[in-house]
């Protein structure tokens, strides 16, 4: 798959830990190795993405519990499994290779834990599963910061050690850390850190933010779902607990965080918002309204592609990649049988000249290593996977890129584009500049020309 996936599944193979950089996800890459061990008989790359469907099976079970736990409420617990089990952004991460499943398993052992924490081997679990949790995404906090906070006092010691147990897969970079095996850069350094926070994080894009974050959980929780939160609340067992303080500044961190983050991601980030407030505050339908919740979703996701097109949105405003239809790929949670990127990478790869340079974005450029990797294809052909990343934040993106494209013709390399999206590969500037851009399979070949005046 695309982007994340393919690069968690490269960082999977090479072992890729620990590191403090927030985006490599060590404690993620534990969780695989481990998983790829006891599936020996699969091909990886399947075995990472089944890895997501298991945990995303957990999620819904530890949900269960959760709340029956809780809140005492056993319907309540029911209706909280259903919709999770066919909330869309549950369901989207856990059909491909991808963080966020694993980490809510992870956050909902650690609350179950903590809720019976008073036994210090309880209390030492719970810490350790918030620990390998943060290390697997650190959105997680927010779902597991609140559950420690309410453990006795005296149970805290235990907590502190089992969270240093749990985040070995990051500390441990302070004794060194090896180089990210998709770019090559040494990552969790300042510079790093603040790359992360300058390119995702953008307080400017909260109102926006908020209201394409309310759209999105009103798709999660269908018709049904929010049927259920708004009157599915009346005449609960008594006894039930409400929400922590800690908790509800929690969830409005957590709204406020993804609202600015880069938008993106948020059609995923959205999963810790619906678990969390399933676990929160329990909502009730009865046995034939959760049946018809899953069938509804089920429908709702297969149509809403089609009602994209019909509206002339098929393209999401997001970017455009070759062979993916963009309102199928993330409105639709199905992932079985499209294999777009690797026909995407094998394309390229079958045509691009020998020894060439390949420059890529993150999407592509992800895709293209690991298939370079995993079939052994080209290995006279160098990839740089981020390449047009990096020209995108300089001063003169375009002017960056060209000077990328003249050293790799200098050095008497042929130097490929691996896509010829606009935004991102500037393909008529670098035309106005002066060079020559012919199709190469789904990428361009670039040579030098006269520049334009």
């Amino acid at each position: 798959m695309w982007a994340d996936s393919a690069k968690l599944t490269i960082y999977a193979l090479a072992s890729y830990l620990p590191s403090f950089n927030p985006g490599d996800h060590p404690g993620w890459v534990v969780m695989a190795r481990v998983w790829l061990a006891l599936t020996p008989w699969l091909d990886p790359v399947s075995s990472l993405n089944l890895l997501s469907a298991a945990a995303g099976a957990a999620v819904v079970g530890l949900l269960f519990l959760a709340v029956v736990q809780r809140h005492g409420d056993a319907r309540a617990a029911h209706t909280a499994a259903a919709i999770a089990l066919v909330a869309h952004p549950l369901w989207w991460a856990s059909t491909l290779t991808e963080t966020y499943a694993p980490a809510l398993a992870l956050s909902l052992g650690c609350v179950l834990a903590a809720s019976a924490a008073d036994r210090r081997k309880r209390a030492l679990l719970a810490g350790s599963l918030a620990g390998l949790a943060l290390a697997v995404h650190a959105f997680t906090l927010f779902l597991t910061v609140p559950a420690l906070l309410a453990v006795p006092r005296r149970r805290w010691l235990a907590l502190v050690v089992g969270g240093v147990v749990g985040g070995a897969p990051v500390w441990l970079a302070v004794l060194g850390a090896p180089p990210d095996p998709l770019t090559g850069y040494l990552a969790g350094t300042p510079t790093s850190w603040g790359w992360h926070v300058g390119s995702f994080l953008e307080l400017s894009r909260a109102p926006g933010g908020v209201a394409r974050l309310l759209v999105l959980l009103l798709f999660a929780l269908g018709p049904l779902g929010v049927l259920a939160v708004v009157f599915g609340r009346r005449g609960r067992p008594a006894g039930g607990e409400g929400p922590t303080t800690a908790a509800i500044l929690a969830v409005v961190a957590l709204v406020v965080v993804v609202s600015t983050y880069s938008p993106f991601r948020a059609h995923v980030m959205s999963s810790f918002l619906v678990v969390g407030g399933l676990a929160l505050w329990p909502v009730r339908l009865g046995r034939l309204g959760r049946v018809a919740h899953i069938l509804l979703q089920t429908g709702l996701y297969l149509l809403a592609p089609l009602a994209a097109h019909a509206v002339s949105f098929g393209d999401l405003g997001a970017r455009h990649l070759s062979g993916r239809d963009n309102a199928s790929y993330f409105l639709s949670p199905w992932k079985c049988c499209y294999h777009g990127p690797e026909s995407y990478a094998r394309a390229l790869l079958a045509v691009v000249p020998e020894r060439s340079l390949v420059l890529a974005d993150f999407n592509p450029g992800a895709v293209l290593r690991l298939v370079q990797l995993r079939g052994g294809l080209r290995p006279d052909v160098e990839i740089v996977p981020t390449a047009v990343d990096d020209a995108k934040v300089a001063p003169d993106p375009a002017g960056n890129l060209a000077a990328r494209i003249r050293a790799g013709l200098r050095s008497g390399r042929p130097v490929v584009l691996a896509d010829s999206w606009e935004p991102y590969y500037h393909t008529r500037e670098l035309r106005r500049l002066g060079f020559d851009l012919t199709p190469c399979g789904p990428g361009l070949l670039v040579s030098e020309g006269a520049a334009d005046n």
